[in-house]
């Protein structure tokens, strides 16, 4: 019996050995499965990139867009696995109101390792239209409900973004002391502040209030005060006063960080910080070194105390030279001098001098080098220099830096036109959009505009209040000769300092009617609209959709060609013919696919022509920005390899349990026929009585 229920005991555990074994097994194997309940069968897809007009989102964060009250995706996948009678959705919902809107593509299969692009389109409705938050869920289901899916975050920019407020905070007085910013400012002790803010206003300003806010720096405890709201015109200065009352638990501390911010009612705002110490602390009583910084240069640049100090530098630079001229008014020993440079980003790089001494009324220069830890075209810097001698005396002085990598900064992010096909005689509305870096100052500033093939040109200079803001808009009328024939033309853009040959240039295409033709296109009433003119491209194969929507706004049908030309760096098809007939007051909506050729990079125009009756109606630009990247075959091979092995180390495993278990068995069943046999050898020796 006890041999029996050995065995028993053993048969048991390796069937729950096996059982763990192959739990272990089921679930490597469908690691892939979608989201939704069966998993039955394998299903797996990669949701490699989506773009909402034009622009790459990233998941789970939030994206800035520009506002439109419709919202046109692309979205690039991978399958992994053979996908049928898929479909890929999209859905958008607003965070305040929780309403949603939605769209989804027809159903398709897709071979393993296949690629493709699902275009979608959003239009938000009223109650949408007035949010400015979303969340945006995209899926991807098959026929049995398997589904993979991410979720994006959107926020459209003008309302997420307030701008910076163009006015001068001149001086701050704090109980009849001036204080500077980003200082240690030494003011008499007392449990209320009164601020004194004067400011200068650089444009007009409408409903703007100052406001003070006094932070201890030991507790953490805020205490605020603000002005009522006021106009104040461009150029006027005025003054507003501020009260600050210390609350029982800031009354016992010594250092305090002031804010002085002005904002108006749009949000745009200006602010200053200052620090306070009180006289009497230990940071007041040390002693003040007797030495005199006479300049600070960095990149062969002088910089001047407490403001921005603009600097040009070439790329692929490892170090910042920095030099500090001194002059000492009384003897000082064991001295030495610190430079600490603080990024924008708060990562902070330093340098030392040796210890050197130096005589009353002796001048030197002392050089330091402070390395470059990250790449960047423009950043913000603050640079502390201080000088330090061997009984901890001290004289310290700091400076605002802008750095920049570009000799001119400003960058034309955008044009657009008021149409992008215009009547010869007509005018021709144009409107820049720039960017400005801040990082070097211009005297003067032109932009100008022009289509050179027709001789039409227009040019203004940029207002001083204007080139001193981070972006702004300027706009231009082109009058387009009576005498223009029919055809593209190219709308140049330029901007440039009044003095110098630096310059930004952009271009993009038009298509002018001529006299003749204007008559016979106007008969055909047709509307053209393209919801994105540019996108983002990849060359590797996988195809962007580009759209164009036609209404026929005439009174009978029509039937249309169109016509693509772009074949020299793009395969460009279309999923239905290229001939179609529009009724009245219908709307039709086409989709470009474009997959550009190996090898091309940059920016690349493909032109869309609508014909009807061989005469020329529409012409549409449509521009791809190819990027060079890596195709992702490699990483779904590395998914398979990696499988195979994790499969095969686990059939390796319960092959080894399964020998070492019957080996095991093998020999504690032999010892038992032993034993047995022992125990029948003593029975029968044994006498009986």
């Amino acid at each position: 019996m006890k041999g029996a229920e050995s065995i028993t005991r053993k048969v048991m555990a390796f069937a729950s050995f096996f059982l763990l074994l192959f739990g272990l097994f089921s679930g490597f194997s469908y690691a892939g499965t979608g989201s939704s309940g069966s998993s039955s069968s394998f299903f797996d897809v990669s949701i490699d990139r989506a773009r909402l007009n034009g622009q790459v989102i990233a998941q789970s964060s939030t994206n800035l867009i520009a506002d439109s009250n419709t919202f046109s995706l692309l979205v690039d996948f991978t399958s992994v696995g053979t996908l049928e009678n898929a479909h890929v959705e999209a859905t958008l919902r607003g965070r305040s109101t929780g309403s949603t809107v939605s769209d989804s593509t027809s159903t398709f299969n897709l071979g393993q390792g296949q690629k493709s692009t699902a275009a979608l389109t959003l239009a938000l409705i009223d109650r949408l239209q007035r949010e400015n938050e979303y969340d945006l869920t995209i899926r991807i289901i098959d026929a049995k409900g398997h589904s993979e899916q991410k979720t994006f975050g959107l926020r459209t920019k003008q309302r997420a973004i307030s701008g910076k407020l163009d006015v001068s905070i001149d001086r701050v007085i704090v109980n009849g002391a001036v204080v500077a910013a980003s200082s240690n400012n030494f003011i008499d002790k007392s449990n209320d502040f009164d601020v004194l803010v004067e400011m200068t206003a650089l444009e007009t300003l409408e409903n703007a209030r100052v406001e003070a806010i006094l932070r201890d720096l030991s507790s953490g405890n805020v205490v605020s005060d603000s002005t009522s709201n006021f106009n104040l015109a461009q150029n006027a200065r005025a003054a507003r006063l501020l009260s600050l009352h210390l609350i029982d638990n800031m009354r016992k501390s010594d250092s305090f960080e002031l804010t002085i911010r002005i904002v108006n009612a749009d949000g745009d705002s200006i602010q200053k910080t200052y620090g306070l110490r009180n006289k009497g602390t230990a940071a007041d009583t040390q002693r003040k070194l007797d030495i005199s910084i006479n300049s600070v240069d960095f990149e062969n640049k002088n910089l001047a105390e407490n403001e921005n100090n603009f600097v040009v530098i070439t790329e692929n630079r490892k170090n910042f030279r920095v030099g500090v001229g001194l002059t000492s008014l009384e003897n000082i020993e064991n001295a030495r001098v610190d430079a600490v440079l603080m990024f924008e980003n708060g990562d902070v790089v330093a340098d030392t001098t040796g210890i050197f001494n130096i005589n009353d009324g002796q001048s030197i220069l002392k050089e330091l080098e402070l390395p470059i830890i990250s790449r960047f075209e423009i950043n913000s810097f603050r640079l502390k220099v201080k000088v330090t001698d061997a009984e901890g005396d001290f004289e310290e002085k700091f400076y605002g830096l802008k750095i920049s990598t570009k000799k001119f900064p400003f960058v034309i992010g955008s044009i657009s036109l008021s149409n992008s096909n215009v009547d010869a005689g007509k005018n021709l509305g144009v409107k820049l959009s720039l960017e400005n870096s801040g990082v070097v100052p211009l005297n003067g500033l032109k932009a100008t505009v022009s289509i050179p093939e027709l001789g039409a040109s227009s040019s203004k200079f940029i207002d001083a209040k204007k080139k001193n803001m981070a972006d702004f808009t300027e706009e231009f009328t082109l009058k387009i000769p009576g005498s223009a024939q029919t055809g593209s033309y190219t709308v140049r853009s330029e901007i440039s300092p009044q003095f110098g040959s630096d310059m930004e240039v952009k271009e993009l295409p038009v298509f002018v009617t001529g006299t003749d033709d204007q008559s016979q296109i106007k008969a055909e009433k047709l509307i053209v609209n393209a919801p994105v003119l540019s996108q983002d491209m990849r060359n590797d194969g996988t195809e962007s959709a580009f759209q164009l929507i036609l209404k026929n706004e005439g009174s009978e049908a029509k039937t249309y060609t169109l016509m693509l030309d772009g074949s020299d760096w793009a395969s460009i098809r279309l999923a239905e013919s290229n001939v179609f007939i529009i009724q009245p007051q219908e709307s039709k909506t086409i989709t470009i696919y474009t997959a550009s050729k190996p090898g091309i990079r940059g920016e690349h125009i493909f032109i869309a022509t609508i014909k009807s009756n061989d005469k020329t109606l529409r012409q549409v630009a449509f521009k791809g920005n190819v990027a060079d990247v890596k195709s992702s075959a490699w990483s779904i091979s590395l998914k398979n390899i990696l499988m195979l092995i994790l499969i095969g180390s686990v059939a390796m495993l319960f092959g080894a349990g399964i020998l070492i278990g019957l080996r095991q068995y093998a020999k504690e069943g032999n010892g038992s026929k032993r034993n047995s046999s022992n125990s029948d050898a003593a029975a029968e020796s044994k006498p009986y009585y």
